[in-house]
């Protein structure tokens, strides 16, 4: 197996470790037991609802490849985020890229570009709210809560939020450089290959320009303003999907304590973990309702990690499940995409038109 898969296994039992260590499992079931599952049915309903915005968001950053419909995108971003939940090292950003380009003829390597920009706007509007959080709320000067939670100090997310920011904005710069410098960045590219077989040299020239092709949304101020406007729609929606499983479990926390949460577990999504981010999105649940209540049973708090993970999960894996039965795919073929059997990014897909 990849170095990645066990090292991602190994961050996520460490997590578990965390969260679990010292519990008594009968109070976690009697915690599970107790919840008031119409939130849990809200908490999903809107999970689901995030798929849709994603889908909706995805139609500006492809429409400069291609215009498509948010009844196109829909059954790719589902499958996309499904196989999130069950394959190893996130391959369903790739999966979402071959699905697409696949049913819609155009280049997979301008719709992973797409992706990526996807991402880059997922980051900043955590950035965003991560700012939010630490400009209004109030931090305990001696946190209590123990463990994981000691380690949401206001010092501590100002370093993450410093690191991430760096990153993020020096990952789009180099995107907005990669785009407005075709010249530049083909005859790089050209002299780094000059060692490798020419077939081999051609492949990532090809690479390159068709990834290009996916950047050409960053030339249009409109198409970035949706773009922006259901970022913020994705993740407020999924801020109110975790708002309603903290009332399911009778937690009234205020809509701001739901951000700081989601914010925490959108970062530890970025860790590599097991499929479906066992392990860090449980640590990071903890984390947040122990930094808010900090005397409650952490066997508690474990059940509410479970719920809240599977409220995620489960739907949005069933519903992926569901689109790639309908699009007459199986399990089998995207795990070839994600075993590299399938070239992915190799664009053999593609329409000359849609591909630079």
């Amino acid at each position: 197996m990849k170095l990645k898969f066990w090292i991602g296994i190994t961050i996520s039992l460490i997590c578990l470790f965390l969260v679990f260590r010292g519990i008594d499992f009968a109070k976690v079931f009697e915690a599970m037991k107790s919840v008031n599952y119409l939130f849990i049915v809200v908490s999903i309903i809107l999970q689901l609802a995030t798929i849709w915005l994603r889908a909706e968001r995805w139609k500006y950053l492809l429409m400069p490849v291609k215009p498509l419909t948010f009844k196109h995108l829909v059954p790719a971003t589902m499958i996309g985020f499904m196989a999130n939940n069950i394959l190893p090292a996130r391959a369903g950003e790739f999966i979402r890229a071959y699905v697409i380009g696949k049913k819609e003829h155009i280049s997979k390597t301008s719709a992973f570009a797409t992706i990526v920009i996807e991402r880059v706007f997922d980051m900043m509007t955590m950035l965003g709210f991560l700012l939010v959080v630490i400009l209004t709320m109030k931090f305990p000067e001696n946190l209590n809560g123990g463990g994981i939670s000691n380690l949401l100090s206001e010092s501590a997310l100002e370093k993450i939020g410093l690191v991430s920011a760096l990153f993020v904005f020096g990952l789009l710069a180099f995107l907005i450089l990669f785009k407005e410098l075709p010249n530049q960045t083909t005859q790089f590219i050209t002299t780094i290959c000059k060692p490798l077989p020419t077939s081999l040299a051609h492949k990532a020239l090809e690479f390159v320009n068709s990834f290009r092709g996916g950047l050409r949304v960053l030339d249009t101020r409109s198409h970035i303003f949706w773009v922006i406007f259901w970022s913020l729609a994705v993740w407020f929606t999924a801020i109110l999907a975790g708002w309603s499983v903290l009332r399911a479990f009778n937690l009234h926390l205020s809509f701001l304590a739901a951000m700081f949460i989601n914010v925490i577990i959108a970062f530890s999504a970025a860790l590599p973990s097991s499929p479906g981010y066992v392990g860090p999105f449980h640590a990071a649940v903890s984390a947040g309702v122990l930094f808010f209540l900090p005397t409650l049973d952490k066997s508690t708090v474990a059940g509410i990690a479970i719920i809240f993970h599977l409220s995620c999960i489960v739907p949005i894996t069933l519903a992926g499940l569901y689109y790639l039965w309908k699009e007459n795919m199986s399990i089998a073929e995207i795990q070839r995409v994600e075993q590299g059997e399938e070239a992915i990014l190799a664009d053999q897909n593609a329409d000359s038109p849609n591909t630079l």
